[in-house]
């Protein structure tokens, strides 16, 4: 049956090359039943990764394939009968679609979110964000607001999913379109919230940008690790230093993936957004520093060739 499935999607690439947060699975995390049809169905499109789908499934059944919400919603990709009935597909060629199997299901919910995907990419905000919180909430519901609703279960969900993509993505994995070694990569994915300059009678040395909690942190470039836990007014923090003078600080983490003394590459996941310290909500406080001194970062990516996005 497996092979009926794997066979549906043969000649579209290697799942290890998605462009979605974490494209190559973390050996073992995955329970061993589904673990090639997680990894076939990340072929569907380029965004919707072995990693992602791994994460929610994991967020709507907990793996069980034969979950029912109270909502009724069905099997291990939580598909209500409306949805299947208009998206299920026949994933180990047996000639039935069911919910309640897993083939079906994932493939499924493959499709599903490449389609939702493509529907909200131009909108507002992180489309996977988006692509999600259609998942979660409908299509409707984000087109209506323009991105992630404000409902705080659909908020929830995305949170969830962004921290569970980490713990199922390869320890290496690389920033989503990192550049070639000595580029500078954009540390993570959200809007930033807070320039360099005088903030509160003091020099806010670094760019905050706001993400959920558990969001991806990137290495900007290639280094070693100065830094990584504890520190006063972070809360918890990562340091790196790039060589010729200059280092990276990306503070208020609310996990730290790497320890001192470690290389890392540009784009590595080194870390979580997190609102650990003094934070007034969840961010990414990223400070680029030349020569001991902070730069702005902006300024800084311009100059060198790259953005910090806005």
């Amino acid at each position: 049956a497996l092979v009926g499935a794997v066979v549906l999607l043969t000649g579209l690439g290697d799942p290890a090359a998605g462009i979605g947060a974490g494209g190559r699975l973390r050996p073992g995390t995955v329970p061993a039943a589904y673990e090639a049809l997680v990894i076939a169905a990340g072929r569907t499109c380029p965004e919707i990764t072995p990693v992602v789908l791994a994460a929610q499934i994991d967020a709507e059944s907990s793996w069980n394939p034969l979950a029912v919400s109270p909502a009724g919603a069905q099997g291990i990709a939580q598909f209500m009968s409306g949805t299947w009935a208009s998206n299920g597909v026949d994933g180990d060629g047996d000639g039935i679609k069911d919910p309640f199997n897993p083939a079906d299901a994932i493939f499924a919910q493959a499709r599903f979110m490449c389609g939702l995907y493509a529907a909200v990419r131009d909108m507002g905000g992180d489309p996977l964000d988006n692509a999600f919180a259609a998942y979660n909430a409908g299509l409707g519901a984000v087109q209506q607001y323009g991105g992630v609703p404000p409902y705080p279960e659909t908020r929830g969900y995305v949170a969830r999913i962004r921290a569970l993509m980490t713990l199922y993505a390869a320890p290496d994995q690389s920033a989503p379109g990192a550049g070639p070694p000595g580029t500078w990569n954009t540390p993570t994915a959200g809007s930033l919230t807070s320039g360099f300059g005088p903030r509160w009678g003091r020099l806010h040395a670094g760019v905050d940008s706001a993400a959920p909690i558990g969001t991806p942190i990137y290495a900007a470039q290639g280094g070693t690790v100065l830094a990584a836990g504890p520190a006063s007014g972070y809360g918890q923090w990562v340091r790196l230093d790039h060589g010729g003078g200059i280092t990276t600080t990306y503070g208020h983490v609310s996990a730290y993936l790497v320890q001192v003394g470690q290389a890392v590459q540009g784009g590595q996941l080194i870390a979580l957004v997190g609102n650990e310290g003094h934070s007034t909500g969840p961010h990414l406080h990223f400070q680029v520093e030349v020569g001991g001194s902070p730069v702005d970062p902006v300024a800084f990516y311009a100059a060198h060739g790259g953005s910090l996005g806005g």
